[in-house]
């Protein structure tokens, strides 16, 4: 299978983002609205005037660093994957219908412990762009207003390209996305596109989306870590690294290969949101 691009797919076959943060009235709403935004700043950054190499940006705020999230301990699950082939698009949503299902039973408890309401995510699975998609799209998968959007077309060619892999990259994905989700839920979202605000240069404003994104797939690993149908199948685990090396970010905006592994197999490692602090770590970390 082809390596595939994350920028290619805001967030998909691999690491999709898009995501937005919370809305003002609703925090789920408001959480997935905001970040989108962020995203579409990215291209519109002015320059810095500052010597390179000199450039700096205000703190992380305690939202970011110091959030609750990273100290509730694990999610505690179990659910296979779903046996559904993605033959068709009807089985490509029942996939991941199911699969959000399990997440939603991982997650909520956590959430809630840490202080935040918990509302499931939508999900709106369809061939080709949804025509309710609220927010620009230049994937083929992202997590905007609260909805987990899916093109089931790239799921189609996959399976017909190498289905083991293609079920991997499916995992992955969802998981992915409903990281930003988690993001949303927890104020991380918001904080991150009020603090874009306040950034100057293009370099910047491209390590804050990085911390974001390796921050969601850190947040899908911990998910995969804490459920043991997962975490102790050693035929998932090795098709696992298959999927990452599969990762690439042309336009720097979600992680080099080497760091989305990196952090992916530290939230797995862990099972736990508190390997996922990205907005602590250096910028070669999250190059």
């Amino acid at each position: 299978m082809k390596r595939r691009g994350v920028a290619a797919v805001c967030a998909v076959l691999l690491l999709t983002g898009c995501a937005k943060p919370a809305v003002v009235e609703d925090p789920a709403a408001a959480a997935a609205s905001e970040a989108a935004k962020a995203r579409e700043a990215v291209p519109t950054v002015t320059p810095s005037s500052a010597p390179p190499g000199k450039v700096t940006a205000p703190p992380h705020p305690d939202e970011m660093t110091k959030n609750v999230i990273y100290r509730v301990g694990k999610p505690a699950v179990r659910c296979a994957e779903p046996k559904v082939e993605a033959t068709s698009v009807a089985n490509i949503r029942a996939y991941y219908t199911q699969s959000v299902a399990c997440l939603n039973a991982a997650w909520a408890p956590v959430i809630r412990k840490a202080g935040f309401t918990f509302t499931p995510p939508k999900l709106d699975v369809v061939a080709g762009k949804s025509p309710d998609l609220p927010c620009r799209r230049d994937s083929s998968g992202l997590y905007c207003d609260g909805t987990i959007y899916l093109d089931a077309t790239v799921d189609l060619e996959g399976h017909h390209e190498d289905p083991k892999v293609n079920r991997g990259l499916m995992a992955f994905v969802i998981a992915h996305e409903y990281g930003h989700h988690v993001q949303a839920l927890t104020g991380i979202s918001k904080a991150a596109y009020e603090r874009g605000l306040k950034l100057n240069g293009v370099d910047l404003a491209l390590e804050e989306t990085r911390r974001f994104e390796l921050q969601a797939s850190c947040f899908a690993g911990a998910y995969f870590g804490a459920n043991s149908d997962f975490r102790d199948n050693a035929s998932w685990r090795t098709l696992f690294d298959e999927v990452l090396k599969l990762v690439y970010d042309p336009r720097y905006d979600h992680g080099s290969t080497k760091n989305q592994a990196r952090w992916t197999k530290a939230g797995l490692a862990a099972g736990d949101p508190a390997a996922c602090n990205t907005y602590a770590a250096t910028s070669s970390e999250v190059g």
